[in-house]
């Protein structure tokens, strides 16, 4: 009933209470993503166009059919290769199944494109394309970011102080970490009390490594709930995202809450250790 949740013990749906059932996809492949740009050659600061048809991998046929996950049938995400510039957009589905949307590339460099949709008869999908705008003349592997972990986590966003403590305080690579978040008023330090739903959840989080290559989307433990009037609900101080990171290396957190109409986006950076 609800695709989006997943585990790998028995229970119960979190957000509807029936019985979780191991489901073996009819296509466990990855499936085939054509990405088209309007014009082909974007420039910084002006309208793009994208294109997204995905396709069977064993009939060659176009998916038409495809389930929601988190309110959308599509999430797009598109982060710089210096890790600077962040967007989480939603395509829209076409008659033919295909999905499109217009946004803007900032600043002239080297994108990343992760596509994140579910097939009706495949596996949860997230494929990665690369564009390049005009002007960027830079070497790709050159232009790698060179990040540091926060030596403070701890932003004022927006009005909002945003606080994020780990849990263990170490990340382990490989090992489960906890992303627990505390929302206050930046002025008043009062409790931030007013959140609203945004795509079903609480929050929504996105961790890419340094290299690009390691992509975790979570979202809060902290269940909205199914049947209640959305439009009412209010939450926060508090949201609590699990996560894995693989591999040792250092990594960028982008997380978004929402007030009212108001979307905010913070990011951290933290480092995952080796096993010792």
């Amino acid at each position: 009933m609800h695709p989006e949740v997943r585990t790998t013990a028995p229970g119960k749906c979190p957000k509807c209470g029936m019985a979780l059932v191991p489901v073996t996809p009819a296509i466990a492949a990855e499936f085939n993503l054509r990405f088209e740009c309007s014009p082909g050659a974007p420039k910084p600061n002006e309208k793009i166009r994208l294109r997204f048809s995905i396709f069977n991998p064993k009939s060659g046929e176009q998916v038409k059919e495809f389930y929601i996950t988190h309110e959308k049938l599509f999430h797009l995400f598109i982060v710089s290769q210096d890790l600077s510039e962040f967007q989480h957009i939603h395509p829209a589905m076409q008659p033919d199944g295909s999905f499109t949307i217009e946004t803007v590339l900032p600043a002239a460099g080297n994108y990343k494109i992760y596509s994140d949709f579910y097939p009706r008869d495949g596996a949860p999908q997230v494929l990665q394309q690369n564009l390049t705008t005009v002007g960027y003349a830079g070497d790709l592997m050159a232009a790698r970011p060179r990040l540091a972990p926060d030596a403070s986590l701890v932003k004022v966003v927006e009005g909002m102080k945003i606080e994020l403590k780990l849990e263990p305080a170490e990340i382990v690579a490989g090992q489960p970490v906890a992303l627990k978040y505390h929302l206050t008023e930046a002025l008043t330090g009062q409790p931030i009390r007013d959140l609203v739903p945004y795509l079903g959840a609480w929050g929504h989080t996105l961790i890419l490594s340094e290299d690009q290559e390691d992509y975790v989307h979570s979202h809060p433990e902290e269940v909205v709930p199914e049947t209640a009037d959305k439009s009412k609900l209010r939450g926060g101080p508090d949201a609590t995202f699990n996560a894995f990171l693989p591999r040792p290396g250092i990594y960028r957190i982008w997380t978004q809450f929402q007030r009212g109409d108001r979307l905010t986006t913070t990011s951290f950076t933290v480092r995952a250790e080796r096993l010792h």
